[in-house]
């Protein structure tokens, strides 16, 4: 943001305070843990809350970084914020935030919620009015927040626009209408949206700054009873405007404001009238009225000193001798003192309302900037150049006498609305010749030559490069030499004939790639013969008058069948499908081996009990035979 500042200005300060809210019920949490840290049950923790904290005075902008980093972020119970009691003190304690006298205040106000203001603070036992005065403990801390209710907006806005101090406010999309509400409140100011992320908070402050610098306004701080005031504003390269503001007043440049100011009675004492200009300071005008003219001092005899020694001063005027005229007499003509002849052609304001008629002429009577016969002209009408200057430095700005529109009178070699155009073709020289013959200088630069359909074949600094010419014949029989055949070596440039001294030859292993994004510097070419031969051709440095070509002495030789590709492909993939199966079926088979390998093992190592059962009856019966015996 320092940075960016520097652009417009480069005697800035910054500084840096932040606000919660006020310290007590309701506002924030009162149990031990949340005032101590009232992020509980967040990830991180956070400090006590507090109201407003001046972080980083004015005065310590050169530490603004290291002292941002140590500073911490509170929470509070509500939404609303103490938002007006951090305005009212940055306004009101000038000494310690640090505030220069003669300087443009701007404080950028930067939230994501609503604000509290007065009556809110008496839910919290803040009963007394605040009475807009500074209270910032050790130039840091608001120490009265406890005792003092919420200041209303009327005191906000009279604190600030007393102080001159400029208001940007950089807020959210969900409170953007708010606090464009709040803005409607104060003279002067800006508003812009805040992303959510806070990303664009740099480009806020500097486009908001840019916007209230370039603007100004005159106001009157106080009306005075019986006198009115009315003022023309003449803005660069307008036409006055009654009770007009300029805007878009750009860096260097300046608006004149003419003031009128009349008593339409006489007052009773001298009176103070003060017109502030946002941001710019004040103009402070004492003022009395002369009701009674005492005639009895007039004289008759004739002062060198007064009335140009042409007249006599009688009641508070010349009255001039015959043969003068001019309110002091000046004139040594009478006929010369006619305002007609200050006013300019089709206008009814003398010296254009920018100058005094003096003895029938406007010079040297014009105001600020503005010039001419008529002082119709004004130096900040003059056309700018790209580099900032008028007629970008390289001519007069002149106003003619047949109109009142300013123009650039250039100084020899230079042409142009701005004097920008050189007739100068030394920055269009390539190979000796203006543009490479292919188109033509026009201001120090190479505009190429057009063909009938309106496109531009050529293009280049110098119309040297032809993306669509075919060049690539011309280095055919060059790039074989150099880069060689599947039979013969390369030889050197040199040594090859048919390669042109009109141009450098490069030898390089670079390829072009499809794929690649396309280098318009690079054209290139490619030869299918017995090999294929790559090469690129491109315009040489500025120093350089020869064309370069690169060859790549790497060529691609030996025919591709496309036929032989395919069934090789084919092949591969057939070979690859059978060897996977082959594999496939190879391990299935080694794996079923193993388990009926095992089976086996497990059959023959199985024993079965051999015990009889006690219920078994045998179902053989054994009887013998007594006769038997006996025989």
């Amino acid at each position: 943001m320092s940075a960016e500042l520097k652009v417009l200005t480069n005697n800035h300060r910054i500084g840096f305070g932040t606000f919660v809210d006020k310290t007590t019920a309701p506002f924030i949490y009162t149990t031990d843990a949340k005032l101590k840290n009232p992020c509980e049950g967040d990830p991180a923790p956070c400090p006590p809350a507090y109201n407003f904290n001046n972080t980083v005075s004015l005065e310590e902008y050169e530490n603004f970084k290291e002292l941002i980093e140590v500073s911490g972020v509170s929470a509070s119970v509500d939404l609303p914020e103490a938002g007006m009691d951090a305005l009212m003190q940055v306004a009101a304690c000038k000494d310690q935030i640090g505030w220069r006298t003669h300087s443009r205040k701007v404080i950028v106000y930067l939230t994501d919620t609503g604000f509290h203001f007065a009556g809110d603070g008496l839910l919290g036992g803040q009963v007394e009015r605040n009475d807009g005065k500074c209270w910032l403990e050790d130039g840091r801390t608001y120490s009265k927040e406890q005792i003092l209710d919420y200041p209303s907006i009327h005191q906000v806005v009279k604190k600030m626009v007393d102080n001159q101090m400029i208001p940007i406010f950089g807020v959210t999309e969900k409170v953007l209408n708010l606090y464009r509400e709040l803005k409607s409140f104060f003279p002067y100011g800006s508003i812009g949206q805040l992303s959510e992320d806070s990303q664009n908070l740099v480009d806020l402050i500097v486009d908001n700054y840019k916007n209230i610098s370039s603007e100004i306004a005159p106001r009157q701080k106080k009306s005075l009873k019986g006198v009115t005031v009315e003022h023309v504003a003449r803005c660069p390269g307008k036409e006055g405007v009654a009770g007009g503001i300029c805007s878009d007043v750009s860096i260097n440049s300046s608006a004149t404001f003419d003031f009128t100011v009349t008593a339409e009675q006489c007052l009773d004492q001298q009176e103070e009238l003060v017109i502030e200009f946002a941001g710019f300071g004040q103009l402070k005008v004492d003022l009395s009225t002369l009701c009674t003219c005492n005639c009895s001092d007039a004289t008759t005899e004739i002062n060198p000193e007064v009335c140009s020694g042409n007249g006599m001063f009688e009641c508070g005027t010349c009255v001039c001798l015959p043969g003068f005229s001019g309110d002091m007499c000046e004139c040594s003509d009478g006929t010369t003192g006619n305002v007609d002849s200050c006013k300019a052609p089709d206008s009814s304001l003398i010296c254009s309302g920018r100058g005094q008629c003096r003895c029938g002429s406007c010079d040297g009577t014009c105001q600020g900037t503005t010039f001419g016969p008529y002082c119709e002209c004004d130096t900040q009408d003059c056309l700018v150049g790209a580099n900032g200057l008028v007629c970008s430095g390289n001519g007069d700005c002149e106003c003619p006498y047949n109109g009142t529109q300013v123009q650039c009178n250039c100084y020899p070699g230079w042409s142009g609305d701005t004097c920008d155009c050189t007739d100068d073709v030394t920055d269009c020289m390539f190979n000796g010749v203006e543009c490479d013959n292919h188109g033509t200088c026009k201001c120090g630069k190479c505009e190429c030559d057009k063909e009938e359909d309106g496109n531009t074949l050529y293009k280049g600094k110098y119309c040297q490069l032809c993306p669509y010419c075919n060049k690539c014949e011309d280095f055919r029989e060059c790039t074989i030499c150099v880069a060689g055949t599947s039979d013969e070596a390369g030889k050197l440039y040199t040594e090859c004939d048919s390669c042109d001294v009109a141009y450098s030859v490069e030898l390089t292993t670079e390829r072009r790639d499809d794929e690649a994004p396309t280098d318009d510097t690079k054209t290139w070419c490619i030869y299918d013969e017995e090999c294929q031969y790559s090469v690129y051709y491109m315009a040489g440095p500025e120093n350089q008058t020869r064309q370069r070509l690169f060859i790549n002495n790497d060529p691609d030789c030996g025919p591709i069948n496309i036929i032989w590709v395919i069934v090789g492909v084919v092949l591969a993939v057939v070979i690859l499908g059978i060897f996977i199966i082959c594999l496939w079926k190879c391990i299935t088979m080694y794996k079923d081996k193993q388990e009926y390998k095992k089976f086996i093992e497990d059959m023959e190592n199985t024993k079965f009990a051999s015990t009889q059962s006690p219920l078994y009856n045998c179902p053989i019966t054994t009887v013998n035979n007594p006769i038997a015996r006996k025989m």
